[in-house]
């Protein structure tokens, strides 16, 4: 880390404090990442971190002590989320858990299918079930006729089932979908 920066935080004002915050994140990120091995979870580690050292970094005697004093910043609140998301797991039923399991399954499976179409085709799948979109809206936002919106939507959804075909038995691919989000 930058001293000349650490130090403009400490004895300055809230710009240089954000100067820092900017210069820290991804450090902050990478290291609560490290711990915690999810992004969510690393993210709200390094925000909660990055907080604290803005509002505490006047109060740091010696600009030389910041990177320890930071990184130890980021290990105690990533242990603290750890915690926290530990305590709500264990909080949720086994069925509730193999539930959740499967749901992720399923969305992983939504994902890599929908990766597997075309970009015109995944487009028009994501405008039209995700964000509710008509095929006339979703012809404005690609510029193109409301028939080839549906013609793509058809073939998307044919390529769809048939790639998702063990998901789809007793289950619609629209409501496979939905349930992905």
């Amino acid at each position: 880390m930058r001293f000349d920066v650490v130090e403009a935080a400490r004895t300055g004002d809230a710009l240089q404090r954000e100067a820092l915050i900017r210069e820290i994140w991804p450090h902050a990120f990478r290291i609560a990442l490290t711990v915690l091995h999810d992004r969510a979870l690393a993210e709200d580690a390094a925000q909660e971190a990055c907080a604290i050292v803005y509002a505490r970094v006047g109060s740091l005697r010696d600009s030389e002590a910041f990177t320890v004093w930071f990184y130890r910043i980021v290990v105690r609140e990533a242990s603290a989320v750890r915690r926290t998301a530990q305590r709500a797991l264990n909080g949720v039923a086994y069925r509730d858990r193999s539930q959740a399991v499967e749901g992720l399954i399923v969305r992983l499976d939504v994902a890599a299918a929908l990766a597997k179409l075309s970009p015109v085709q995944r487009t028009a799948i994501v405008l039209h079930y995700y964000s509710g979109l008509s095929g006339a809206e979703i012809a404005r936002v690609l510029g193109m006729p409301h028939g080839s919106v549906r013609f793509h939507l058809f073939q998307a959804r044919k390529r769809l089932e048939r790639l998702l075909d063990d998901r789809t038995v007793g289950a619609s691919l629209e409501r496979l979908l939905l349930d992905a989000v």
